[in-house]
């Protein structure tokens, strides 16, 4: 979840920050007894130190059915959530057939690097294709096992679904492909790619947006024809991937609706020219185009692959709109309000918590956030400290309300990024959760 945090340039969000305390619904004795034997009975503990994986094998009756599983955070700076996900990662992939996994990072610039991977290592693999709070130890291991897996013939095909993105990424691979077509398209593609990154920041005035924006979606439109018109010369010149071609036209085509809209909207607000509508806030316009991005993978580009989600819990939660409490206190749609119903139904969707340690803040990489702890009572991370081991799952999917699952369906805290308070239904949010005890700041690698 990208932000400084979150990037909010808006006053209204910047005001609502400031959380007021949440008292949690106190528990009865007779309810915590309820409460604690059934999480202590129906937690499934993860043990990262058993190589069979013997511990994993409740998510092939958990997951049944469910063609995209994903698997959110409630930090980006943690190692021990990293290593987590990328553990089931391998797992899933192995084991139950799922063979694309799309993360939270810009679609250009993930499909580039994946189909530009046997000229990269992992880490330079992992720099060009996702966002630098997860340039990590733990992360990079993910990167070399896709490597190894697409040498071994049985490719975890990465992908992207965000409209944020990393600069020269996307142009390094994409110039190549062109270059050996047309030179001249290849150094259209190079400046339109550098004007793109700087439109906002270079423009003082709208007017002067508003012109640069138009003769970049010229110079796209351009690329877009050329890549129409030299479709077989240029498939011939890709990476032997039969998507290839369909996702660098979708790459441009992309520029030029993140440009319209998106950075329109930021532009606006640079102004402090503000919508009335709250949808149209660039913070949550760029969940709905999130949406967007992912429905095309999902059933455009590989409809009939099982996927993996790699994002923050706030935007793969099923429906923010239903929360109590949001982080900003605004209760705006997410990415989960945005898919469509038919991909809901095919979804698993798992949040990631943890009762103490503390996390990186995205913003720097570098300051170190404390969780809080002891967490809330009667929180979600207090709740499941009744499991009695380090790391466990909780199914909600299939679980009946009972005393023992009351808590599923009352109001529960749980705090975004270890520190800040939320409120939820947790049965409207998740299918699942996963429980840490405790968590180190992740190590960046430089």
């Amino acid at each position: 979840m990208k932000h400084k945090l979150v990037k909010m340039t808006l006053p209204l969000l910047i005001v609502c920050l400031a959380f007021s305390s949440f008292a949690a619904p106190a528990r009865a004795a007779s309810e915590e007894k309820h409460w604690d034997r059934w999480i202590e009975r129906n937690a499934h503990p993860l043990d990262s130190s058993d190589a069979s994986n013997k511990d994993l094998r409740f998510l092939k009756k958990v997951l049944k059915g469910k063609r995209i599983v994903q698997l959110g955070e409630t930090t980006h700076g943690s190692g021990e959530m990293n290593a987590t996900k990328v553990r089931m990662i391998k797992y899933l992939h192995e084991e139950l057939g799922y063979d694309v996994l799309a993360f939270e990072s810009g679609f250009p610039e993930a499909n580039a690097s994946y189909l530009h991977m046997d000229q990269l290592t992992p880490k330079s693999m992992m720099k060009q294709s996702i966002y630098p709070v997860w340039h990590t130890e733990d992360v990079v291991e993910l990167f070399d096992y896709m490597k190894e897996q697409k040498e071994k013939g049985d490719p975890l095909i990465l992908t992207g679904f965000d409209i944020q993105s990393l600069k020269n990424s996307f142009d390094g691979a994409a110039n190549q492909w062109v270059k050996a077509v047309d030179p001249e398209k290849a150094e259209l593609l190079s400046q339109s790619e550098n004007d793109f990154f700087s439109l906002v920041s270079n423009s003082k005035t709208m007017e002067e947006f508003t012109q640069e924006k138009e003769a970049l979606v010229t110079n796209y439109r351009e690329l877009i024809k050329f890549a129409d018109t030299h479709a077989s010369t240029l498939k011939a010149h890709l990476p032997k991937e039969p998507k290839a071609y369909e996702i660098f036209v979708h790459s441009l085509q992309l520029r030029i609706d993140v440009m319209e809209t998106y950075m329109l909207e930021e532009m606006k607000e640079k102004l402090m020219d503000y919508p009335e509508n709250m949808e149209d806030f660039s913070f949550f316009m760029r969940d709905r185009m999130m949406a967007e991005q992912f429905q095309w993978v999902a059933e455009t580009l590989y409809p009939k692959k099982k996927i993996i989600v790699w994002g923050h819990n706030y935007h793969i939660r099923k429906q923010n709109t239903k929360m109590i409490k949001d982080w900003v206190q605004l209760n705006g749609p997410n990415m989960g309000d945005y898919l469509p119903e038919r991909l809901k139904k095919q979804t698993y969707t798992i949040g990631i918590y943890a009762y103490s340690g503390a996390s990186l803040d995205s913003s720097d990489n570098k300051t170190v956030n404390p969780v809080t702890s002891p967490p809330p009572a009667g929180s979600l991370e207090d709740l499941l400290k009744a499991a009695n081991h380090p790391s466990v799952f909780v199914d909600f999917l299939h679980t009946k309300k009972s005393k023992g699952t009351s808590w599923m369906y009352t109001p529960r805290t749980v705090l975004y990024w270890g520190f800040k308070e939320e409120q939820m239904i947790l049965k409207e949010q998740y299918d699942g959760v996963i429980w840490l005890e405790h968590i180190t700041p992740s190590v960046i690698i430089k």
